[in-house]
């Protein structure tokens, strides 16, 4: 297996940041586009409120290796995992969902979920008529492991948050905020503490959304040759490129992935991962 076949987009509607994040450039790109650009096997499609066809998305996913939707609503009614789930019987290749932002703001916002929901939801996920489907978390770096003294200490509380991690199969560590990125290394050290037993993922933010502005291609390099070095030791099992909608605007962080997946694309993994 080669080191490409463990990269997914963070895939979104074409053109959804048009506007915003401090993007003035006007993106035509699909999620599909970018996966071929990028030299990436698979993609989590995440609409951001933006209301889909999701057969359509899935018929032009066709090719790739693995396709998980967001479901984030699904804490709160776990039926919602159903329609996903008729739709992967036609998609052999949909293998999971992805709850986006879980903590969303702290612990006065993920604890208004039922933990019940969340088991719930992993029960119909792994036991139904199709298939078992893998059930993915989105966690920051800034939301766990903060130091006592930090005024967010209370707002992102490891233990209140432990619970929550459980019902998972996997967690995705991001990091968020660019100038944070020499911190990654030692979060990602209190990342696996925290989800023993749990498969693991991180992400590699190609536009700068926590500070508004273009990702520099220096911090994408960084990080990926961390990731790689994670992914070749077996401590993760893949690296999600977000996103495919600033991907065509001509920027230097995915001329920087772009070159990097050309020259690692292809080194093989161990035969155990």
């Amino acid at each position: 297996m080669r080191l490409r076949d463990k990269f997914w987009l963070w895939g979104h509607p074409e053109g959804r940041y048009n506007n915003e994040w401090g993007n003035t450039g006007i993106s035509r790109m699909t999620p599909m586009e970018c996966c071929l650009y990028l030299g990436v096997r698979n993609t989590f499609m995440v609409p951001v409120e933006v209301d889909v066809n999701r057969r359509q998305y899935n018929k032009s996913f066709t090719t790739l290796d693995g396709v998980a939707w967001e479901c984030f609503d699904a804490g709160n009614n776990p039926d919602a995992v159903d329609p996903l789930i008729e739709e992967a019987a036609d998609f052999p290749n949909i293998n999971g969902v992805v709850f986006d932002d879980f903590q969303r703001g702290g612990v006065d916002e993920y604890t208004k979920i039922p933990l019940e929901n969340l088991w719930a939801v992993r029960e119909k996920l792994h036991n139904n008529n199709v298939r078992p489907l893998n059930m993915w978390m989105v966690l920051y770096t800034h939301e766990y492991a903060v130091p006592a003294g930090d005024p967010t200490a209370e707002k992102y509380n490891d233990e209140t948050f432990q619970p929550y991690i459980e019902p998972f199969d996997g967690i995705i560590m991001w990091n968020w905020w660019e100038r944070n990125v020499n911190d990654i290394p030692w979060k990602f050290d209190a990342f696996k503490k925290m989800t023993q037993g749990k498969r693991r993922m991180v992400g590699c933010y190609l536009w700068n959304f926590g500070e508004k502005k273009p990702a520099t291609g220096e911090a994408v390099r960084k990080q990926l040759d961390w990731y790689r070095q994670w992914l070749l030791s077996g401590e993760i099992e893949g690296v999600v490129l977000h996103t495919n909608t600033m991907a065509d605007l001509d920027l230097e962080a995915y001329d920087a992935a772009v070159e990097w997946m050309q020259q690692h694309g292809d080194e093989q993994l161990p035969e155990n991962h």
